[in-house]
């Protein structure tokens, strides 16, 4: 597979002439400037994902793409800078929770450009909406955005470089405007392309070299990431796994090890960083992984993240002597009665349990907290801090659970259906109508549903989440007795119409 070493970043220089303008131009929306906390960490690891569809987009339509870092850049004025002057077809944001406001500055100025503007991340996947009404052509889906991107771009090619309905209509599971400003889903999904026929992803040697002198100039590893997977085994929701969804893949061991060498080869790096969701998981995938890095030549120092309850201690001998140097808990909260409230799979015990087996093997330990979570009150937050305390890591990332994250979006719902629902639900094949209304009504506020009637993607959803939010309530809900669980059980038997208990 062709290995591109990348392409030049845009932002210096005079005009381009109309041969040198890209077709697109990729981009993210961290500036590390403005985050005063960041600033003083400093961990400047930029998003894969736009390098990557990059990468994807040249190999397989020999696409003329640029790539534009906005990590180490002013703000937002500084990326209208350099799209008035490079002037793409096109311009792909990618989207998080804690970049939308440098997103949809980006956006606008895109736009004032004459670009069509391309959206895809968890932020778009989850506010649609929020988007397109602030300028952008088109959502593309986040967990296959390389093949999406691809027949966008294909579609914008075939539409002179600029979208039209028709066009838009072209792309599966895309999401945009029609020309009466209703939200349009497109149905249907992309094929899903292996991990390991994906390209590296392009790293711009120049661009490269400056990241890693900013660590250099702090006293830190300098370090580059990775990813050897895609998606999350464990029932989270409240991470980023709007991004690439739950189902878990991998690359094969000896493509991962092929990339780190390769990194390491072509630049100055102290360390590589997984951004794996959880990395040390598949205690037999993690054997082989080790086995291959060790026989492909000397240690390389890399760090990846690991969760409480799959921590597999057998494999961290041989990881250790392959190069782990750090590890990531996701502890996520140091209270017992949250974390079993939401059913998580581990507690407090487990995140002593495994700091202790982490440091046995001389590992730094870092550990990442989640706040905001439902139900979470003064006494957790306490516990949480009182495990900081105690575990005394060599660092603490501390993160707000996401409102609009899949978990909380499903508690909102069965809060808004379950009830009702509940009432009326002997016959599991019935749909109740207020209960319908209310759904629908709620779908058309967050944007969520298609087209101008919300009423048959509201029944499609509660159908798929009637009796998983039932039971969800049933057992998250202290003030429901047992008998009610049963009752309802009982009533699920009885054949035909509904029966008063």
């Amino acid at each position: 597979m062709a290995r591109s070493a990348g392409t030049c970043c845009a932002g210096s220089g005079g005009p381009l002439s109309a041969a040198e303008r890209p077709e697109l131009l990729l981009t993210h929306a961290y500036f590390l400037g403005p985050d005063r906390r960041r600033r003083g960490a400093l961990y400047p690891l930029p998003p894969l994902q736009p390098a990557q569809v990059a990468a994807w987009l040249r190999e397989k339509a020999s696409a003329r793409v640029e790539l534009w870092d906005s990590t180490f850049r002013r703000g937002p004025s500084s990326f209208e800078v350099a799209v008035s002057r490079v002037r793409p077809a096109a311009v792909w944001i990618y989207t998080h929770p804690t970049t939308r406001l440098g997103a949809q500055r980006m956006l606008s100025a895109a736009r004032r450009c004459g670009a069509a503007v391309l959206v895809s991340g968890p932020d778009s996947d989850l506010n649609p909406l929020l988007y397109l009404e602030a300028g952008a052509d088109i959502v593309v889906p986040g967990d296959r955005m390389e093949a999406a991107t691809l027949r966008a771009l294909l579609a914008l090619r075939a539409s002179h470089h600029r979208f039209t309905v028709d066009s838009l209509a072209q792309v599966p599971g895309a999401v945009y405007l029609d020309d009466a400003y209703q939200l349009c889903s497109n149905g249907g999904r992309v094929a899903e392309i292996p991990l390991d026929e994906l390209p590296w992803p392009e790293r711009e040697p120049v661009q490269t070299r400056i990241h890693l002198g900013r660590w250099l100039d702090h006293r830190v590893p300098r370090s580059l990431a990775l990813s050897s997977s895609r998606g999350c085994p464990l029932p989270c929701g409240f991470c980023s796994n709007s991004v690439f969804g739950r189902a878990y893949r991998r690359r094969s061991p000896e493509s991962v090890v092929a990339e780190m060498r390769t990194l390491a080869d072509s630049f100055a790096v102290d360390r590589l960083v997984f951004a794996d969701e959880v990395f040390l998981f598949d205690g037999h995938w993690l054997a082989e992984f080790a086995a291959c890095l060790s026989e492909s030549g000397p240690p390389l120092a890399f760090e990846g993240s690991a969760h409480p309850g799959a921590l597999d201690p057998a494999s961290l001998s041989a990881l250790v002597e392959a190069g782990l140097v750090r590890v990531e808990l996701d502890a996520a909260s140091g209270s017992d009665s949250l974390l079993r409230n939401l059913e998580w799979g581990y507690s407090p015990s487990d995140i002593y349990r495994a700091v202790a087996d982490l440091r046995s093997y001389g590992l730094e330990v870092g550990l990442k907290v989640l706040v905001g979570l439902p139900g979470e009150g003064r006494a957790d937050l306490d516990a949480t801090l009182e495990m900081v305390q105690i575990i005394a890591p060599a660092g603490v990332e501390v993160c707000r659970a996401d409102p609009n994250s899949p978990a909380l979006f499903r508690k909102d719902w069965q809060r808004v259906i379950a009830g009702p629902v509940f009432e009326a639900a002997a016959r599991l094949d019935t749909l109740p109508g207020p209960v319908l209304d209310v759904a629908a009504e709620w779908m058309s506020q967050l944007g969520r549903a298609s087209g101008s009637d919300p009423f048959d993607q509201a029944s499609r959803y509660l159908h798929r989440l009637r009796i998983p939010a039932l039971r969800a309530l049933l057992r998250a809900l202290p003030s429901w007795p047992g008998t009610a669980a049963m009752e309802w059980k009982r009533r699920r038997r009885l054949p035909g119409p509904a029966r008063k208990p």
